[in-house]
């Protein structure tokens, strides 16, 4: 069977700089195939995986994304429990290539929209392949949540994962939070998520934020609760006046955390 362009020249990389060395006439790709050789890497697992890494920025700088897919491929498979890995490959398809697809105009429009939801997919089953390594990684579901909410305006799977993460060890708090925000905007779900958010407003001042606040009173509206059951106008917990600008930093694309 012909070598892919990819395996050649990982092969030619690993020769060339002196990790592996071929016997005489024969390639090391020639010799063993690709999953065999990362059986063989053994210690040099991590040296390899960092080497490719540069590979990556490298596609990554010349926005050459389908050979920087490959390459994460690679990266992933000789270190799957390194979670930093995927959500590299995660945000360079999921926000970086489908932000290249919207702004290149040397495109068609139809080759852009197929290139960017190519990209989109292949970064949620980074996504997938990475929390089979890592059950537990909020880190992946906060990035692959990303690309839902942003770039696929996926407000079901945004949801769902951030359901995910806020079960998790170390979420952050807003996760429960955006978990009911995004429910309220999935179409004959209006009464789940108001349900959900009023149960967090009734947990008190804490959750008293103003987007919550908002957002609860935009499905009352929607749902005609009576208005004997709907949240005060004012905020009976505290004066906040104006509210003020928050203070967290803003998640990854600019959005501030309400």
């Amino acid at each position: 069977m012909a070598r892919a362009p990819f395996e050649n020249r990982l092969g030619q990389d690993l020769i060339d700089t002196k990790m592996v060395i071929p016997p005489p006439g024969m390639t090391v790709l020639d010799q063993m195939g690709q999953s065999a050789l990362m059986a063989t890497l053994g210690g040099l697992r991590p040296l390899v995986a960092s080497f490719m890494s540069l590979r990556g920025y490298e596609n990554f700088s010349e926005k050459n994304w389908d050979e920087l897919h490959q390459t994460y491929q690679v990266i992933t498979a000789l270190e799957p429990r390194e979670e930093y890995h995927w959500v590299n490959a995660i945000w360079h398809l999921g926000i970086n290539a489908t932000a290249n697809m919207e702004l290149d105009t040397k495109l068609p429009e139809f080759e852009r929209k197929r290139r960017f939801f190519n990209y989109a997919q292949q970064a949620i089953e980074f996504a997938d392949r990475g929390t089979d390594q890592i059950p537990d990684s909020v880190e992946i579901r906060k990035q692959v949540a990303e690309v839902y909410r942003e770039k696929l305006k996926d407000w079901s799977n945004a949801a769902k994962t951030y359901g995910e993460i806020k079960e998790l060890d170390g979420a952050p708090q807003y996760a429960e939070r955006f978990h009911g925000y995004f429910l309220a905007k999935v179409p004959g779900r209006e009464r789940e998520a108001y349900d959900y958010l009023k149960g967090l407003y009734d947990e008190g001042e804490d959750q008293r934020l103003p987007t919550l606040i908002y957002e609860v009173r935009r499905l009352e509206e929607i749902l005609k609760i009576p208005y004997p059951e709907r949240i005060p106008e004012a905020d009976p917990d505290r004066n906040r006046g104006r509210p003020k600008k928050p203070k967290s930093k803003p998640l990854p694309g600019g959005v501030i955390i309400p």
